[in-house]
């Protein structure tokens, strides 16, 4: 998070809207930057501009906060739990994506959203405090990661990667070999290819949530194919192409680990 005031990005299509809620987060000492279509909202979200809160409708006559939402959960990753959503009536697929990250409020409301989202940036704040102090206490021990890849060479080729950016990996060529692993150790992120013949990302994914469900938030997809989708199964679980944007893949990671070390501290 930057320093200084707190940058909110403000979505909406209505003009009289987008300019109440400008003013109200500009007297609470925010920066806004402001977005009337989604496509205008991603363009912010991949600039150099730091973003602390994004707000946005999300209900049947506004669904461009879901669309946004479902977006960062592949690209900005880091800020699935700082989305306030405008709502007259709640999406019915709203609980099932943000697995309670994230709060909807209603525009008859408004100053509640600017306490709402100046909460979540204050709680993003604080976490962030005491992970990154956690990380400086554990900082002897490499974080631990599973990959599981049934192309050889795209395993060796991942591994020495992610070996290289910090972590000690532990290879597996199957999802069967994944949970093999995983019986006897916890890992502290697991990496999977979505398409295995012998036990797929979605297998590996299932027996974690049955038999090890707090391992759930650790696990990252990889996929070769356009399209590929994990929100039926893994909703909420960030999925990456296969060769393509590797720094945005270890961020997500090292926000994992800045979790996993944060809550072990706690604990």
């Amino acid at each position: 998070m930057q320093l200084g005031r707190p940058t909110v990005l403000i979505i909406h299509d209505d003009g009289d809207v987008l300019d109440l809620m400008t003013r109200l987060f500009e007297a609470s000492g925010f920066e806004v930057v402001t977005a009337v279509t989604g496509f205008r909202a991603q363009s912010h979200l991949e600039g150099e501009r730091l973003i602390d809160i994004v707000v946005a409708p999300w209900d049947v006559a506004h669904p461009v906060g879901g669309d946004v939402y479902r977006w960062s959960l592949q690209k900005r990753y880091d800020l699935r739990d700082q989305f306030v959503f405008i709502a007259s009536e709640v999406p019915s697929e709203f609980d099932r994506l943000v697995a309670g990250r994230c709060l909807a409020v209603m525009m008859a409301r408004p100053g509640d959203i600017v306490r709402v989202a100046l909460a979540a940036v204050k709680r993003r704040a604080a976490l962030e405090a005491a992970r990154d102090a956690a990380v400086a206490e554990l900082d002897g021990g490499k974080p631990s990661l599973l990959l599981a890849e049934d192309e050889p060479v795209l395993l060796m080729v991942m591994a020495d990667l992610l070996g290289d950016t910090g972590y000690s990996v532990t290879r597996v060529e199957s999802g069967h070999g994944a949970i093999a692993q995983l019986e006897h150790d916890d890992f502290d992120a697991i990496v999977t290819d979505w398409h295995m013949d012998d036990g797929s990302g979605a297998d590996i994914y299932r027996w974690v949530r049955e038999y090890k469900p707090w391992l759930a938030e650790r696990v990252v997809f990889l996929s070769s194919e356009e399209g590929d989708d994990a929100g039926t199964v893994a909703p909420g679980r960030p999925m990456f192409r296969k060769g393509q944007d590797s720094h945005a893949l270890t961020t997500v990671l090292h926000e994992i680990i800045r979790q996993v070390r944060g809550e072990r501290t706690a604990g």
